[in-house]
């Protein structure tokens, strides 16, 4: 089977890359440089024969939101997924299913355990990206079955926001961030690559499809969790006032969080290999 990945080079797209290479598949990468006018062509050639598209593309958001930066991270998205559908739209032979990235910040974050069934929004500029974003992949052909992949955040030991994450934990400094009542939905970077391949392998599943594991927490059990890992304390709670210096508007990454649940994955038969805290942990810290 052949498929085609645009943000390749990022970390999950890097470890997503490795993964089905390792299942056989025939991957090739869609470099930002396509997603252009002029270069739609070439794009289109590259797409050939792809019996999946998986689009990944998008500026990272772990950066001071700037106005500039924000252009940017909605930018890169936008720009990515409306050139990818207006060229598979127009091709004679389409791809099966095009899986399109997008993140649980659509959800509020107000406590509430959310699904794919909810029907509202978050506000803020994240809820704005995770919005717009979306809606340019739904202009892919009915022919073409659409997957729109909401991430929590992916741990891994070897990359991602986890090493940063625990960082403080290791220098006797971690602790909750701000009020530490914010949901952390998050996936173990093993379950998010076997869950794509289970959604290629599974033509029942589309529309949204949260990634996350079963059993969301807040940030404060995290930072208790992590520290307990570790044999470190966690005595240090982080105002949201260093975030602020550090990000900006973006201070909401690490200060607020939406709770999730993976009800599609779940009812499909995917079955989690880390699907609480507790393994994950008992695999990713040393």
């Amino acid at each position: 089977m052949k498929v085609a990945i645009s943000g390749s080079s990022g970390f999950i797209g890097k470890n997503l890359t490795a993964f089905l290479a390792r299942h056989n598949f025939t991957v090739v990468s869609i470099p930002h440089s396509l997603f252009y006018p002029e270069t739609a062509k070439i794009l289109r050639e590259k797409l050939e024969g792809c019996d999946v598209i998986i689009n990944l593309a998008g500026v990272s958001i772990n950066q001071r939101w700037t106005e500039g930066n924000k252009k940017k991270i909605m930018d890169s998205r936008i720009e990515a997924t409306r050139s990818l559908v207006e060229v598979v739209n127009k091709m004679p032979v389409k791809p099966s299913v095009f899986i399109s990235a997008s993140a649980v910040g659509i959800y509020p974050s107000d406590g509430t355990l959310y699904t794919e069934n909810t029907m509202r929004e978050g506000k803020g500029f994240l809820a704005e990206v995770c919005h717009r974003w979306e809606a340019e992949a739904e202009h892919i052909s009915p022919d073409v079955r659409l997957v729109i992949t909401r991430f929590g955040v992916v741990l891994s030991s070897h990359g991602g926001a986890f090493p940063k994450m625990v960082l403080p934990f290791r220098l006797f400094m971690g602790g909750e961030i701000s009020s530490g009542k914010q949901g952390f939905s998050w996936i173990h970077l093993e379950d998010l690559v076997n869950a794509l391949l289970f959604i290629i392998n599974n033509p029942t599943l589309a529309g949204a499809v949260n990634m996350v594991a079963p059993y969301p927490t807040t940030n404060s059990a995290f930072a208790h969790e992590v520290a307990k890992a570790m044999n470190r304390p966690a005595l240090v709670r982080l105002p949201a006032i260093a975030f602020r210096l550090l990000y900006g508007e973006g201070e909401v990454m690490v200060t607020e969080g939406q709770l999730t649940y993976p009800q599609k994955l779940l009812s499909a038969g995917y079955i989690f290999r880390y699907p609480d805290l507790q393994m994950a942990l008992f695999e990713l810290v040393p």
